[in-house]
């Protein structure tokens, strides 16, 4: 039988990029935080699966009929950025360059393979 932190262990290497070490040290790190924390980011974990849509005007990931990017009408409606992924926005966002809207592909387009 596996030891509470042995299962937090291995839950949290079915994360991306989260090894067997990295997740037995956040596994030690959650269980020395306050209860508070802890019940927090767990919360939020099962906010995001329970609440989490695609927009309807673009597919990026909200918690509403529309994103933010979406709803704000200072954006310029004649850009439009297509990004393969939602979390491509966030990059594209933290340069503040760009201004206009996006279109998520929730995939990559390869012609080659038929994919258009």
């Amino acid at each position: 039988m596996k030891g509470i932190i042995e299962n937090l262990t291995e839950e949290l290497t079915r994360l991306p990029g989260i090894g067997r070490r990295t997740a037995q040290r956040l596994a030690y790190f959650i269980l020395s935080m306050p209860e508070k924390d802890a019940r927090a980011i767990a919360g939020a974990i099962i906010d995001v699966k329970e609440k989490a849509r695609f927009c309807r005007e673009c597919f990026n990931i909200t918690d509403d009929e529309l994103c933010s990017i979406c709803r704000d009408e200072s954006r310029e409606r004649e850009s439009l950025c297509v990004v393969e992924e939602p979390s491509n926005i966030a990059v594209v966002e933290r340069t503040k360059f760009f201004r206009g809207r996006y279109h998520v592909l929730l995939g990559s387009l390869s012609p080659i393979d038929g994919i258009t």
